[in-house]
């Protein structure tokens, strides 16, 4: 059998399987009304479930990224105990050992040396020494009231956060002269005591700071370095002090090492030790805990914008500029996208409903079906309904870039009801509502699904292959929801169609709009007749393959066959689009050659978003400045070894003198300071004493030193002086990283080097670069494989639906045009390659199918026997219904313009351009093409007028 007989078969096949079902839909019109109503409440249970998902790192962070493995190692360091150094196991008694070490302790005298601990502690408590009961039991009520108190903050997880304000100067001068800092410390205390009222409750920074132990109040030590800078920097020039190194990022004092570099950037050094001139931004912060209760989270925005308010009043009668941010400054933002973005549903709805309203009005009342195409708009929500309440029951969650999944579905979801109610006004008005809904759903019923099929399995694919976890979700949620409406369209929209055809002569669903006429009942009497029995053997016997249409075609279905196929079809309108043709590609082209990589937080923000500013001073300063990332040693060397500490410090000196790092000032390790403290002390031994607990006490309790303690993880059950440690971290800096190729260069770099020590088994992280750069490194090659496979697998299934060779070849060549156009008209509009591009040019395949295939399948379809019958005959049929669908598409999402906001720009323009693209290629080039290309133009003309069925025209 030949391709094109499978083909036929097929295609007549699934006319005949529609028309059965539209028959079986008449006749049980009202349970697919009643039932997509029921399953639609049912799923309004499942929005109540709705979760937000604000990370960006679980959003846009590749699932095969290099990141995410860091990012979960670094929870397992995180999670691994950190030791107890007061506990120091005994080494094991040895018949040849007389050191009073060997034997195990004494308990007498370990009994006496809690008793003595315990005296300490009643001492704290300022009770009388020997008033032991009485100071056991204050003990007891202080440490219940703790625990109560404990065990109620237990109950609602708490909110970590820091309240950070980045301090720069207007003219972006040197911010370390005594001007300045004295006010801003002064400026920092007086902040101190902003309150806000919220919920007639006064709320103040001691509401949600985090305090010492045992404290009431906020203290402002981390803002303390302000008041000392001001000492230093007196009368603009360098206090001399021998006993400080003043260099960055690391400052030394008495010879002991203090980070600064989170607190000062922009800086102006000078000479080998990178000793501090000037700096152009500097940082007070805060750190935030409390209770996360729903009200104390309210409050907390509330006051946070009250201190922002407190700052901008500062910012008036000052040279200063105080820019706002926090930790979850960019959760904050994405929610900030959503509220923006969801609330333009709503006019989106109310434009396109009025398009239908008006496309679909006629003073013809058998034609007029404006509150038909108003309920399919409502088919569409009822789809969106059940897709998010199915989802969101599922414990999907809902994220910024599926905000714009409503829009999509909502505008592109009611091109069906275009087609079928196109293809019920072809439908001869003689034959009973029954019949005419067979013959429609035989028509159209085949075409949606082709459509709606190619556009499940286009975003389906997408999920599949898409590595960022943001856009795959898109994909899948728009991939059910174009199912669901799909499912919406062949059931409640098509027994709709039916119970209007019902009432079609008085007006159908708008009868009410109508004024009824004395000569109405003439006029159906005159449509209808009466049923004869020739007239029902008719339609019992109909040709539902190739039924015969109406005569009276409404205006614009005529005006698609007499007017626009034949100017179409003219010699010179062909010459001159395909003179357009090779400008268009060439155009398309040269966007594509322009489209860059080009990832950074500005994409996830809103246009007028106060991080704005934050993000254009962190992209110059300080992520440029001072990259400090965290390296971690989870298999640690024996460091009594001289040779291990060789080899470790060999690993260091190579991060040291990369071309971006600042060098061994800069480096916080561990391991150098607690040597310099074991070289103090002559008689220590490395090899039997570096381990030893009592050492590794003491160094970790010098107030110098106890930065370190949290970056050394000990494990207790290892015999005093043995190799204790289980991991450990340490960092180095780097400067000079202003560009996003240059940070992606430095951490792949760095990468490198510690894939050469595998025994260290090392990693990487807590630095902000690799979200963004393992996405530039991944987004080229995962658009390239995902892009082209969508591309491959549309083709292939196109080949399934429509086995004509000709029609797959136009079809995948229409494909990638507009694809192709598409890509470079986003990057002549300025848009890049990033996440969102990516979910945006995939969707536009979706989208570019349905044009394509509505007029290869209904050309395929056509019984005429030349190109000029077969082009006015398509586009009768489907030309009016794709300009309404591209015309309430672009309607329907015009007000997405306003969201001033990167992603949704993005997607306004990808839909804008697929659509105004798509329907030039689908009325004008596809046309043309698939003409110039038909072998039935090949036919001998008088063999031509001899296989024609010799159909009349206005039959269409």
């Amino acid at each position: 059998m030949r391709l094109s007989d499978y083909g036929k078969q097929f295609e007549d096949w699934m006319v005949k399987v529609f028309y059965n079902y539209g028959l079986f839909i008449a006749k049980h019109q009202r349970w697919f009304l009643i039932t997509p109503l029921v399953v639609t409440l049912i799923s309004i249970y499942g929005l109540f479930f709705l979760q937000i998902n604000l990370d960006l790192y679980r959003l846009f962070v590749p699932t095969d990224a290099p990141v995410r493995l860091e990012f979960e190692r670094t929870k397992d360091f995180n999670r691994l105990p950190l030791g107890d150094l007061n506990l120091i196991p005994k080494r094991n008694r040895r018949d040849d050992c007389t050191d009073a070490s060997c034997y195990f302790p004494d308990v007498e005298m370990e009994r006496l040396r809690r008793d003595l601990e315990a005296m300490e502690d009643e001492a704290h408590f300022n009770v009388p020494f020997g008033n032991v009961s009485n100071s056991a039991r204050s003990r007891r009520d202080v440490n219940k009231n703790k625990e109560k108190k404990a065990d109620e903050r237990k109950l609602v997880p708490a909110k970590n956060d820091i309240l950070r304000f980045y301090v720069v100067h207007k003219n972006f001068d040197n911010l370390l002269q005594s001007k300045y800092l004295g006010a801003l410390f002064q400026y920092t205390q007086e902040m101190m005591k902003v309150t806000n009222e919220y919920n007639e409750e006064v709320w103040g920074l001691e509401d949600f700071c985090t305090k010492d132990p045992g404290a009431s109040t906020c203290n402002n030590n981390l803002n303390l370095w302000i008041k000392h800078a001001d000492v230093l920097f007196k009368d603009g020039k360098i206090k001399a002090n021998p006993n400080l190194q003043l260099s960055y990022p690391v400052l030394y004092l008495f010879n002991r090492p203090k980070d600064i570099g989170n607190v000062i950037y922009g800086v102006d050094v000078k000479g080998e030790k990178n000793e501090i001139q000037g700096a152009r931004v500097l940082t007070i912060h805060w750190f935030v805990n409390y209770p996360a209760t729903a009200d104390n989270n309210a409050a907390y925005y509330a006051f946070r914008q009250k201190l922002n308010e407190y700052w901008e009043g500062i910012a008036e009668n000052s040279d200063l500029q105080f820019i706002p941010h926090n930790d979850k400054a960019m959760d904050d933002e994405m929610l900030e996208i959503i509220k923006t973005t969801v609330p333009f549903a709503f006019p989106a709805t109310i434009l396109l409903t009025i398009f239908v309203l008006l496309a679909n009005y006629s003073s013809d009342k058998a034609k007029s079906k404006p509150i038909e195409m108003c309920l399919g708009v409502w088919c569409v929500i009822f789809a969106l309904i059940i897709t998010f309440g199915v989802f969101f029951f599922c414990g999907a969650k809902f994220n910024p870039v599926t905000s714009t999944m409503p829009f999509l579905v909502l505008a592109v979801g009611v091109d069906d009801d275009f087609l079928m109610v196109a293809a019920w006004r072809e439908c001869d008005r003689r034959l009973s509502p029954a019949t005419r809904l067979a013959l429609v759903m035989g028509d159209a019923g085949a075409s949606i699904t082709v459509t709606s099929f190619t556009n499940f399995f286009c975003f389906f694919l997408g999920w599949m292959m898409c590595s960022t976890p943001a856009v795959a979700d898109f994909c899948l949620i728009t991939a059910v929801g174009v199912f669901f409406d799909y499912l919406m369209q062949i059931t409640f929209f098509a027994a709709l169609l039916k119970y209007s055809g019902d009432k079609e002569e008085t007006g159908g669903l708008a009868t009410c709009c109508y004024k009824k006429t004395d000569g109405d009942d003439d006029d159906i009497e005159v449509q209808r007749g009466e049923p004869s029995e020739a007239a029902k053997e008719k339609e019992e016997h109909i040709n539902y393959q190739h039924h015969e249409k109406t005569e009276d075609l409404p205006y614009m279905h005529k005006f698609f066959r007499d007017t626009f196929a034949p100017i179409v079809m003219k010699k010179w309108v062909r010459i001159g689009s395909l003179a357009l043709f090779p400008i268009y590609t060439a155009l398309a082209l040269y966007g594509c050659s322009i489209l860059r990589v080009d990832i950074s937080p500005v994409k996830y923000i809103r246009d007028n978003s106060p991080i704005q500013t934050f993000v254009a001073l962190a992209d110059k300063y300080i992520w440029a400045d001072n990259v400090m990332p965290t390296f971690h040693i989870m298999t640690p060397p024996d460091l009594r070894d001289e040779g291990a500490r060789a080899k470790l410090n060999e690993l260091v000196f190579r991060l040291e003198h990369t071309n971006y790092s600042i060098g061994r000032v800069s480096t916080n390790l561990w391991v150098w300071q607690y040597q310099q403290y074991l070289n103090d002390f002559p008689n220590i031994n490395y090899t039997t004493d570096f381990y030893d607990r009592k050492n590794m006490r003491d160094f970790f309790s010098q107030l110098d030193y106890s930065q370190y303690r949290d970056k050394v993880k000990i494990l207790d059950n290892v015999t005093n002086g043995e190799p204790c440690i289980s991991a450990f971290s340490f960092q180095t800096s780097f400067y000079g990283l202003d560009s996003w190729d240059k940070r992606q260069s430095e951490l792949f770099l760095w990468r490198d080097i510690l894939k050469e020590y595998p025994e260290f088994d090392m990693f990487l992280s807590g630095i902000f670069s690799p979200f963004l750069i393992d996405q530039r490194h991944t987004i080229a090659p995962s658009s390239m494989q995902t892009i082209g496979s969508a591309l491959a697998m549309m083709a292939l299934i196109s080949f399934f639906f429509l086995p004509d060779a000709q029609s797959v070849f136009l079809m995948t060549w229409s494909l990638l045009s507009i694809s192709m156009g598409v890509c470079g008209g986003l990057a002549l509009l300025g848009s890049d390659l990033d996440s969102v591009s990516m979910g945006c040019i995939v969707m536009a395949i979706g989208l570019a199918v349905d044009y394509s295939v509505h007029i290869c399948y209904r050309y395929h379809r056509s019984e005429y026997s030349t190109t000029q019958e077969k082009v006015s005959d398509t586009l009768a049929s489907v030309g009016w219904p794709i300009t309404q669908a591209v015309c309430s598409t672009l309607v329907g999402l015009a007000v997405t313009i306003f969201v001033p906001a990167y992603l949704v720009r993005v997607f306004f323009q990808t839909v804008y351009l697929v659509n105004l693209i798509g329907i030039f290629h689908a009325l004008v080039w596809l046309p043309q093409l698939i003409s110039a290309l038909d072998p039935c133009e090949r036919v001998p003309l008088r063999d031509r007028h001899e296989i024609s069925k010799q159909i009349p025209l206005q039959l269409h």
